[in-house]
């Protein structure tokens, strides 16, 4: 009898359900952060682009950008994560990572809310009407050169990529023989320097700005041309003698390029210049040749040539 209890105890151990272990894997919905924009927008609408942009930062656990790529349809950001690049993307309302073997060179991180990407429609605008095409359009930010972090527009099919400061302005075709031209030359090549080693200007090139490096007999050169953005590079030079670039006039510097081209069978446009700082006079002065003469100019405009003789 003992026995048939026993049996009898096992066959009820046998027939009840038994409990469920708990999983220490959480679900796939819980790792995919979710985003409360609207998934029918349009990333590129402006209203919605910084939160989007926010949600993306967030859901990478704040990482460095070093790029954001934004179409009609999606929003992506390249964050360095360790060695590798990871690319979150926001499209349809459905945020995703994924690894990317981005051919993109190492770029300097940057801070997205430092872009006026709330100016999406001006800027887009303004690309149109720069480049001719509103086709399929992609911003992107991303380094341009040496630190110059910048917003470009291009578009499908490809036609001229269209260039955005930080601030949400076009970087404009210059004509360096207007007032307009010059000032906004002068003003993304000499970019942040607070002194300068000297400023030229050459057709065909742009404006030059000289700065001191660290290296004895090394410069970083600024240069603006007429169509690209202002590019640094380091070069062989001398900036042991330097000057504030606010002391410069613009309209000066454009008076004084029509005065060395008056007569002659050369545009204003054609007339090459240096400005560097003359010890004798403790001032910055403008080099150029006037009638196949060298003249020297103030920041006012007038001739000192025989002043520093």
């Amino acid at each position: 009898m003992v026995v048939s209890v026993i049996a009898v105890s096992l066959c009820a151990s046998c027939n009840s359900p038994s409990p469920t272990a708990p999983s220490d894997e959480p679900s796939r919905t819980a790792l995919v952060p979710s985003s409360r924009v609207t998934p029918s927008i349009s990333p590129l609408d402006g209203v919605h682009t910084r939160a989007i942009i926010d949600e993306l930062v967030a859901a990478s656990g704040n990482g460095p950008v070093t790029k954001v790529d934004i179409t009609k349809t999606a929003l992506s950001l390249t964050v360095q994560a360790g060695g590798s690049p990871t690319v979150w993307t926001w499209k349809n309302g459905i945020i995703d990572s994924s690894a990317t073997q981005s051919t993109q060179t190492v770029s300097r991180p940057f801070n997205p809310d430092n872009f006026a990407v709330e100016k999406m429609p001006s800027i887009l605008s303004q690309a149109t009407e720069i480049s001719g095409s509103h086709m399929n359009q992609n911003l992107q930010i991303v380094e341009y050169n040496e630190g110059t972090v910048l917003m470009t527009v291009s578009t499908k099919p490809e036609s001229r990529t269209v260039f955005f400061r930080p601030d949400g302005s076009a970087i404009n075709h210059l004509d360096f023989a207007t007032a307009a031209g010059m000032t906004e030359a002068l003003r993304d090549a000499v970019y942040r320097a607070k002194e300068v080693g000297q400023i030229s200007y050459q057709p065909g090139k742009g404006v030059m700005v000289d700065t001191a490096t660290a290296t004895s007999g090394i410069v970083m050169r600024r240069t603006r041309s007429a169509d690209m953005p202002a590019w640094a590079v380091q070069r062989k030079g001398d900036a042991a003698t330097t000057f504030s670039p606010t002391l410069l006039e613009p309209d000066v510097i454009v008076e004084v390029m029509v005065l060395a081209a008056a007569g002659t069978d050369d545009p204003p446009s054609e007339m090459a210049w240096t400005i560097s700082l003359d010890k004798k006079l403790n001032a910055p002065v403008m080099y150029i040749s006037v009638d196949g003469v060298s003249k020297a100019f103030d920041t006012n405009g007038v001739d000192v040539t025989d002043e520093i003789k």
